[in-house]
């Protein structure tokens, strides 16, 4: 009866041992599990933002013409005049809806260039008012404003480009 008693100690010790580890086992692989479920949750969220920046900025190509402003003039250069003058203000209107949808990268660029036309501007109402006492010369002045505009104008279209291509291709924040 010993050895029978010993063989259902033996056999009840394996089976305790044996449950043992399967459930440290299971333990481990729960932390895995979990651990790439994290990290699945985290691509998810990360591609329903990118899934966002896109359709927003797409949505700004889109509809790009409606941030123009009113033309205004009487003559072809009265109307082409005015345009150029509002062709900043009305990407700046652009900017503001994509600066928070571009990478850093890019508004750094467009920052730089924003704050030289925004100065370009001032000092071009400043020249322009009736009352003012500037000595600079205003035409020199407004084709400086007219040369950057168009530059901030061409790098906002090339940074919303770029940016929809980075993120349609997966690469959004390298």
């Amino acid at each position: 009866m010993e050895i029978s008693g010993f063989l259902y100690t033996v056999i009840l010790t394996a089976t305790v041992f044996a449950a043992f580890i399967t459930s440290i086992a299971n333990i481990i692989i729960s932390l895995i599990n979990s651990y790439r479920l994290k990290q699945i949750e985290s691509q998810k969220k990360i591609n329903e933002i990118d899934k966002y920046r896109y359709s927003r900025l797409y949505e700004l190509i889109i509809n790009w013409h409606k941030y123009d402003s009113e033309i205004k003039g009487e003559t072809v250069s009265k109307m082409a005049s005015c345009r150029l003058i509002n062709l900043f203000l009305d990407d700046l209107g652009r900017y503001e809806i994509a600066k928070p949808l571009l990478d850093e990268c890019y508004t750094e660029k467009l920052e730089s260039l924003k704050i030289k036309c925004e100065n370009l501007l001032k000092d071009l109402i400043d020249v322009t008012a009736p009352e003012s006492s500037c000595t600079k010369n205003p035409e020199l002045i407004k084709e400086k404003y007219f040369f950057n505009g168009e530059e901030f104008s061409k790098l906002l279209k090339n940074s919303i480009n770029n940016q929809l291509e980075s993120l349609l291709s997966g690469n959004a924040g390298v």
